[in-house]
């Protein structure tokens, strides 16, 4: 199963962390392997310490990101409302799952997300 990565900042660098450090768990829980197909970021050069993962994963087109025929789950943890609404319902429409850590959209537009 292939994830998109959507944000890399606090939240997002612990998903990553997670995966890398869980994946063998986490592969028996779901009967498959997970791997990052790629992350969004704000900016690619920003230093993300001892994170691992490799560069070439970053992106700064997220739109891209989602639309590939690759990305299976579409994992959002860039907060706020927009542009992550924009990018969760593009997923939605393409026929991909997502999982979002963003309260105040799903408050805000819970509804909508749900209709897309």
């Amino acid at each position: 199963m292939r994830l998109a990565l959507l944000g890399c900042g606090t939240v997002g660098g612990e998903v990553v962390r997670l995966l890398h450090e869980q994946s063998a768990d986490l592969a028996a829980r779901i009967g498959a392997p997970l791997e990052l197909a790629g992350i969004a970021v704000r900016r690619l050069n920003r230093d993300r310490g001892e994170l691992p993962v490799d560069p070439s994963l970053l992106t700064t087109d997220a739109l891209g990101l989602i639309k590939r025929d690759d990305v299976d789950v579409v994992v959002e943890v860039v907060g706020g409302i927009e542009p992550a609404r924009e990018w969760l319902v593009e997923a939605l429409r393409a026929g991909k799952s997502v999982v979002t850590a963003n309260k105040a959209l799903l408050a805000e537009d819970g509804g909508a997300l749900h209709d897309a």
